[in-house]
């Protein structure tokens, strides 16, 4: 978001603010340490544990249900409320997050993309740090055809692999699922590695899932199958790509799922690529969702679009930092 931007959405956010106070939707992917994390997704044990504290010392941290419960009825929410929300289902949600979640007797949502629960495959944008980013002596140039795009990149050194690699994630993550398999086929063979992911990266077992909804601290939710940006695909994949998702958490959990997440669900106001657009509001609302997050900054009121909320991204601050940006946004 660019600096004109950046002071419209102050400005429009400290107006808001005056005529209701605002909650927060804060957005995580993993709690754990990893050697490598270009994508800044993990937060680490011992700050997520003291942001936890902090959330639960100065702030009204609600359940899932609770949040809905307000927005359906127009409500304004109690002063300084906060949810807590995962993207993705990464195994250390269950293995690393959730005891330090009970510990603080924090609840939290948990939205689950279903492709590669249960596998050991990694989500594409892991894997391409794999690929690209763990030491695979690589090939000097990459020519590589996307979507029907031929695309050419240096690859000989240690910064132009690493450039090759941001470039590729931002051209991957407009694509649909099938291109980006297409794609990461292609790059395992370039690099001459496997399609085996790593223990370090992996999605939750079924099992380790289960466990999870059994938690009184956990809400589970859908973010679709193979984790596209929905707003790129028509409305008829939109619908599968969501109800997938739904479908097999409901099946495994035997429960219904109320709540979606937008995978990246970034908002743009220019140009033809789209994370999320009307009609995947439409999907959601056929599918019987009940509430979706998308990932965009901005705070919580009563008028806000109960089907594309804005969400907060936390990334491995410490307590310090957390607190100061917790009362910035309650502040603007």
């Amino acid at each position: 978001m660019g600096k004109l931007s950046d002071a419209i959405f102050s400005a429009g956010n400290f107006v808001a603010n005056k005529i209701q106070p605002p909650a927060v939707i804060l957005l995580y992917h993993r709690v754990t340490s990893l050697a490598q994390d270009p994508q800044e997704l993990a937060v680490s044990p011992a700050n997520f544990d003291a942001q936890l504290q902090h959330l639960q010392a100065d702030y009204n941290v609600l359940h899932a249900d609770q949040f809905l419960y307000y927005l359906k009825r127009g409500k304004p929410l109690p002063k300084r409320s906060v949810l807590v929300t995962f993207d993705d289902g990464y195994a250390d949600n269950c293995l690393e997050a959730l005891p330090i979640m009970t510990a603080q007797a924090t609840p939290a949502l948990f939205y689950i993309t279903t492709s590669k629960l249960n596998t050991n495959k990694e989500q594409w944008w892991d894997d391409l740090e794999r690929v690209m980013l763990t030491g695979n002596t690589l090939p000097a140039t990459l020519e590589i055809t996307i979507n029907g795009a031929a695309h050419q990149f240096n690859t000989a050194t240690s910064s132009a692999i690493t450039d090759t690699y941001y470039a590729l994630q931002a051209i991957l993550r407009f694509c649909s699922p099938d291109v980006i398999d297409q794609a990461m086929q292609y790059l395992y063979s370039w690099a001459g590695c496997g399609a085996d992911g790593r223990p370090t990266h992996r999605m939750m077992t079924f099992d380790e899932l289960r466990a999870m909804a059994d938690s009184p601290y956990v809400h589970i939710g859908c973010h679709t199958h193979r984790h596209p940006a929905v707003g790129m695909l028509p409305y008829t994949q939109q619908l599968q790509e969501i109800g997938q998702s739904k479908e097999i958490l409901e099946s495994l959990l035997q429960e219904p799922m109320q709540h979606f997440s937008y995978p990246f669900g970034g908002r743009k106001f220019l140009g033809s690529k789209r994370y999320y657009n009307a009609d995947s509001i439409k999907a959601c609302k056929e599918l019987g969702l009940q509430m979706v997050c998308a990932n965009y900054y901005g705070q919580v009121h009563t008028w806000s679009n109960r089907f594309a909320l804005p969400r907060i991204l936390v990334r491995d601050w410490p307590i310090a930092e957390f607190k100061s940006r917790m009362e910035r946004f309650f502040k603007l």
